[in-house]
């Protein structure tokens, strides 16, 4: 709230002039009795009530100033948490976010960013009228008579232990909350994205039951809440309603032996009144401040989760790089956190990557086969340093990734993931993600490289035409292409296509093969494909097997040597005696 600082002191101002005007009240009253309506002084009432009016006037003023400051400071509030949250999401890596599930994220960044600012809105203002309208009313209580007070220190005693005992429960209960809207939020999440293998496999029912477990789970939560709300107003009243009767007693027998007079009494229990009414909200205010203090734990939990792959105190930069890479013995596991690696290569906590050593030149093409598991995605993702090795060593021209500042080093290494994501807008803006700049003129030689330009003046508005979130209204093999057209915009000094044409037909995947021929000349590329006719013209081919190299060499070499290589091209191409000059 430091940003907002000059709202909050106005806002505590306007919070304090009405709880001042209501705490006059009661004495003013005092005074019209006593000194105005028994003696039968009219100017004495028509005094009191000249400033009961004013009183009312500067109250309601400031309750209009105190809202516009909560609005101020709580949206402000809310807004700039959101942004810290999203922008320190950005900064985390792969490695933190294999541990935070995106449902619960989502979680955080809404529901729980809501919970606080709907606290620093309205708790927060209210909470702190209560506790001056308590304390004002104490101290005007025993101004009035500190006999009678005794009774309101009883009340307000047996209500402290029981609004404690509320807190503690609350907190406990509200985290828990949380958590199960985060756990439902994940499910719905999952669900949406994987509808159409849901479909595909008829699990919709199943899908319901899971969603309806977790439902009622959160309803549950949510109802052992609403009982413990519901429990304190009930018994916060019932004292209230045994002090409010207390102090008539005897606060009438004191008038009858005429040691209080009727306006002083009358004062007394309207102070009682004030005291003991914010009293009753005091226990709803603290579990809402419960429940904000629960959500904003949640909200530091990220905050506070420093970036696992960190930028050296002083790092290399260039604009531009050659394109060598060299691996030293490089091991890699995933982190325990993760459920699973990528392609399944491996499970958490174990190798997927065992030392793997070899050397690509700048302007090489370097092509890697194996299994589904193999390792092949997590080899390259380490590349640009989204994750950091185990063991060994990754080097770009010469400089090992973790002394590289990692946006210099990304912003030279353009990728087409396995996992196509095309975001909500055009399909220029798509092409043009890493290159804002880029001209019309550019896009399209990208769009014309990848065999992209056809399909996209095809439709409707051309490259200014709109893509769905996730392209939605792509097929396969069209958001293959743009992002390849993607990676090429960037003009970068390494490319990485992982299995990037599999949704492609063969005659495009030539077409797209023949264009980055002649553009990867002078790039260093990396290809992994599970078709062995996108890797014949490598001038590497790696073979990994179970995290391994097992075999290495050009594609000659390979159908020479390699009983893994000639056992792959014998199932996908046939007899491996009718491949030219072998």
């Amino acid at each position: 709230m430091k940003p907002y600082g000059w709202y909050l002191v106005l806002g505590f101002v306007t919070t304090v002039l009405p709880v001042a005007m209501e705490l006059s009240v009661p004495r003013l009253l005092q005074f019209m009795i006593d000194d105005g309506i028994r003696p039968r002084a009219l100017d004495v009432i028509l005094l009191g009530a000249l400033y009961m009016f004013i009183a009312a006037i500067i109250g309601a003023l400031s309750t209009l100033g105190q809202g516009y400051c909560r609005a101020i400071v709580s949206q402000g509030l809310a807004f700039d948490i959101r942004h810290a949250l999203f922008r320190h999401i950005q900064a985390l890596s792969f490695a933190n976010l294999d541990q935070m599930q995106t449902g619960r994220l989502m979680t955080r960044v809404s529901s729980d960013v809501d919970v606080v600012r709907m606290f620093s809105s309205a708790g927060l203002a209210l909470l702190l009228r209560v506790l001056m309208m308590i304390f004002g009313s104490v101290f005007m209580l025993l101004l009035t008579d500190w006999q009678l007070s005794l009774i309101m220190f009883a009340v307000a005693g047996v209500s402290a232990v029981f609004i404690r005992y509320l807190m503690l429960k609350a907190a406990r209960l509200f985290t828990l909350v949380q958590q199960k809207l985060g756990e439902l939020n994940t499910l719905v999440q999952e669900n949406l994205a994987g509808v159409q293998v849901v479909k595909a496999f008829a699990r919709a029912n199943f899908e319901i039951e899971q969603f309806q477990a977790s439902n009622i789970d959160y309803r549950e939560k949510n109802i052992e809440v609403g009982v413990l709300m519901a429990l304190a107003m009930p018994a916060l009243q019932a004292l209230t309603s045994v002090g409010t009767v207390a102090v008539l007693w005897f606060g009438g027998l004191s008038v009858f032996a005429e040691r209080l007079t009727l306006g002083e009494l009358i004062a007394f229990n309207n102070y009682l009144m004030i005291g003991m009414g914010p009293l009753l909200f005091l226990g709803n205010l603290l579990m809402m401040l419960a429940r904000a203090e629960a959500s904003a734990e949640r909200l530091l939990e990220v905050l506070d989760t420093a970036p696992a792959l960190k930028n050296p105190p002083q790092p290399h930069r260039a604009r531009r790089i050659a394109g060598q890479v060299r691996f030293e013995n490089v091991s890699f596991h995933y982190s325990r956190g993760r459920e699973g690696a990528s392609n399944g290569a491996g499970a958490s906590g174990e190798d997927v990557l065992h030392n793997i050593s070899f050397t690509v030149e700048s302007g090489q093409q370097i092509a890697l086969l194996g299994a589904t598991g193999a390792g092949k995605s997590t080899l390259v993702s380490l590349i640009p340093r989204f994750y950091d090795v185990a063991a060994g060593a990754i080097l770009v021209d010469g400089v090992d990734v973790r002394d590289w500042e990692a946006s210099a080093l990304r912003a030279n290494i353009g990728m087409a993931l396995q996992e196509t994501i095309l975001f909500s807008g055009s399909v220029r803006e798509n092409i043009a993600f890493g290159a804002e700049a880029a001209t019309l003129e550019q896009v399209i030689a990208a769009a014309k490289a990848a065999q992209a330009h056809e399909f996209i003046q095809a439709m409707p508005a051309g490259y200014d035409s709109p893509i769905e979130a996730g392209g939605a209204n792509l097929s396969g093999g069209q958001k293959q292409r743009i992002a390849i057209a993607r990676a090429l915009l960037i003009q970068p000094g390494i490319l990485v296509f992982d299995d990037s044409t599999s949704a492609v037909d063969m005659e495009t995947e030539y077409k797209i093969q023949a264009a980055l021929e002649a553009l990867a000349r002078e790039r260093t590329t990396f290809i992994i494909a599970q078709r062995i006719t996108s890797v014949t013209h490598a001038d590497q081919i790696l073979v990994l097997d179970q995290g391994r190299i097992a075999e290495r060499g050009s594609h000659r070499e390979l159908l020479a040597n390699s009983r893994i290589y000639r056992e792959i091209y014998a199932s996908q191409l046939g007899d491996i005696t009718r491949e030219n000059g072998y």
